[in-house]
């Protein structure tokens, strides 16, 4: 991901600067079953260069049976239980571990609770529409992924998304930006991350998370950017750390939980990473790591346990594509999560060409980055792209940064991760149009319905079901 950004005191102030943030993939959602098989410790550990501290314990059934961390207490510590998707975290301290859980008759699974590489390198800088609740914010010209959607034309029928909830699974967030704080909860927003708070530390710099809240929902209030739901409620619970973008499997599996179980409409995860079927990944040291294909399965299946959990209790689950511009209908060794699971909205961005310079801007080109294809991509969203040299950087997309405790900077950013919360976005428009009465199933076909179809009639490689259209979509 490629993202500039501009304090509000001086929107033009331009500096290189390199960073780690986030990006990734799902259409036609592919099914595991991982069985039951596990690999010996003495075979399986050979394999594994990364540290292993902690590992899942994956029960046969999907909610813990009654008595099983006491049975498990005797073989390590209980770092964390999940008891919805029968999943704990176990600090090993006896030997043979994976060994002697896996004889236990309740285990599924036993794997190593692998810190991975959820959001990517990106490089970034410090630095229309028609009349409607926008126009007033500080930056709101500059908001074109606003116009792609036709979000105005959504405020202007009414349709601001309050009564929405959506959770924003990422790096955190800042909790005083006065274009975040009216609309975030702070008794509900937590971390799971150890030893971090949701809040992202002081100082101003870009944030993922507050980034892609601000997409979702900078409020209306005269100042800075507006989301696409301006007046929906957010919820920040951070599962990566805010600096490295790494995080634990078990982490982002409670996460989702715990969103499921306080009252989540949407759950957003600008956050993704690729897993080869046969076993390697990038550690969360961008160091390519190989490990028995069957922990990759498993880690899958667990992770499938906790989106399922929270699309049966109602959320809709949004995703990004993928930032390789790789087209996933050629390459079927690899795995992308979560955007590749069933019950999550996969998507692609789309990006304008120089559009400052243009009377008549397009907005719906495939940006240069995005991965694509009909296996992966669901629908599309405004990510944005920097290769337009005379209009760079204004076809990316320019949101909230962090300026804890009073410096409240604004970026330029591109990528899928841009994308999905546009969407999400639109989600809670839907939602809160319906007073949450409908079901994830039917808010995503109304998604898609509504979606406008820039590449032909049919389902696009490149965009799915189209680019989402809010105005249509709480209209139609």
């Amino acid at each position: 991901m490629k993202f500039l950004s501009s304090s509000i005191t001086k929107l033009f102030g331009i500096v290189l600067v390199f960073l780690v943030l986030a990006f990734f993939p799902g259409c036609q959602k592919t099914s595991l079953d991982a069985g039951n098989t596990i690999i010996p410790e003495s075979e399986s550990s050979a394999m594994i260069r990364a540290e292993i501290n902690n590992y899942i314990v994956i029960t046969k059934s999907e909610t813990l049976p009654a008595g099983f961390e006491k049975k498990l207490s005797a073989y390590g510590e209980i770092v964390s239980s999940t008891p919805e998707i029968g999943e704990v975290v176990v600090k090993p301290k006896v030997s043979d571990f994976e060994m002697k859980i896996a004889k236990l008759f309740e285990v599924q699974a036993v794997v190593p609770d692998i810190m991975a590489k959820w959001i990517e390198p990106i490089k970034f800088i410090e630095e229309v529409n028609p009349p409607s609740i926008g126009s007033n914010e500080t930056f709101f010209r500059y908001q074109w992924g606003m116009d792609a959607i036709n979000a105005p034309e959504a405020w202007n029928a009414g349709f601001t998304g309050e009564g929405a909830r959506v959770f924003i699974l990422d790096s955190g967030i800042d909790a005083d930006n006065p274009d975040l704080a009216p609309n975030l909860n702070i008794t509900l927003s937590t971390s799971f991350v150890p030893d971090e708070n949701f809040y992202v530390r002081d100082g101003s710099f870009f944030n993922h998370g507050t980034h892609v809240a601000g997409i979702i929902a900078a409020a209306d209030n005269s100042w800075g950017v507006i989301g696409v739901a301006p007046n929906a409620e957010i919820v920040a619970v951070k599962v990566l750390n805010e600096i490295s973008g790494s995080g634990a499997f078990s982490w982002i599996n409670a996460g989702i939980i715990y969103a499921a179980n306080n009252g989540a409409d949407v759950i957003n995860m600008s956050l993704g990473a690729t897993f080869n079927r046969n076993g390697s990944y990038l550690d969360e040291n961008d160091v390519l790591q190989k490990m028995p294909a069957v922990y990759i399965q498993n880690l899958i299946l667990a992770q499938q346990r906790a989106v399922n959990y929270a699309f049966n209790k109602g959320v809709v689950i949004v995703t990004s594509a993928g930032n390789g511009g790789s087209d996933f209908d050629g390459d079927g060794s690899i795995f992308k999560l979560p955007a590749e699971l069933q019950n999550v909205i996969a998507v692609s961005a789309t990006a304008p060409d120089c559009w400052v310079l243009s009377p008549d801007p397009l907005f719906d080109l495939l940006a240069s980055y995005s991965d694509y294809g009909h296996s992966l991509v669901e629908i599309a969203a405004p990510g944005g792209d920097y290769d337009c040299d005379a209009g760079y950087p204004y076809d990316m997309v320019l949101s909230n940064g962090a300026g804890r405790p009073n410096s409240y900077p604004f970026y330029f950013a591109a990528g899928t991760s841009m994308a999905s919360p546009h969407v999400a976005g639109v989600a809670a428009l839907i939602i809160a149009k319906n007073a949450g009465k409908l079901s994830p199933q039917e808010i995503t076909k109304q998604l898609f319905k509504t979606a406008d179809k820039i590449d032909g009639s049919g389902i696009s490689a490149y965009f799915g079901n189209g680019r989402v259209n809010a105005f249509r979509a709480v209209t139609e």
